[in-house]
């Protein structure tokens, strides 16, 4: 008898230490978090007016990659422009043409609101393979601006298609010498305020 009791005390403390616990666990619920951005491509085409050769200089095709935040309404984004080739008429009549590279330092930021972006880009200009009446003009390898010019660009914000303008300044120009020193001249002719910028940005398909 008292054997049985012993053997069904132990059946009963071996089923209770067996028999699994179960724990009830409530999901977290957590506030959905708004998208940090989307990221675009853009082509960008453009034309500036260089005030003081009242000539164009035509831009691109180039890219922007940007990152658009809808919610902080904000972009930043980096700036890609192919060497353009120039052709100005120095002193109303002498034939020149130069190709110029317009080279981004700094990534391109702005801002969205009411539906106007206003964005900045900071670029060296550089001058190479100069000719003035047909005739080679030895620049140099390093002829470009002392610093960036900084461009502040504005328009209607469309995603698909964005049209910016601006005005800006062009810093003057150093390590402009093949034979001579030619940072004076090339300053005095292109240098200074009021050169206007017209910029067409169209988005790109994405790749799958």
């Amino acid at each position: 008898m008292r054997i049985a009791v012993v053997v069904a005390a132990v059946a009963a403390l071996l089923g209770a230490a067996l028999t699994p616990t179960w724990e009830v666990r409530h999901a977290e619920v957590r506030a959905p978090r708004p998208a940090a951005g989307i990221v675009v491509d853009y082509q960008v085409d453009g034309v500036s007016r260089i005030h003081k050769l009242q000539s164009d200089l035509v831009i691109g095709p180039g890219t922007l990659r940007a990152e658009i935040d809808l919610v902080n309404g904000t972009i930043v984004g980096d700036l890609w422009l192919p060497p353009s080739d120039g052709y100005f008429v120095v002193f109303g009549f002498v034939p020149t043409t130069a190709r110029t590279e317009l080279v981004p330092v700094a990534k391109v930021t702005g801002t969205i609101k009411e539906g106007q972006v206003k964005a900045n880009a900071k670029l060296d200009i550089g001058l190479d393979e100069v000719a003035v009446d047909a005739q080679p003009l030895d620049v140099g390898p390093t002829c470009r601006t002392v610093e960036a010019a900084s461009i502040d660009l504005e328009g209607p914000f469309e995603l698909a298609k964005m049209r910016m303008t601006g005005v800006y300044p062009i810093p003057p120009f150093a390590g402009c010498r093949g034979r001579e020193r030619l940072d004076p001249l090339l300053t005095g002719l292109i240098s200074g305020p009021g050169n206007t910028i017209d910029l067409t940005l169209t988005l790109l398909p994405g790749i799958p």
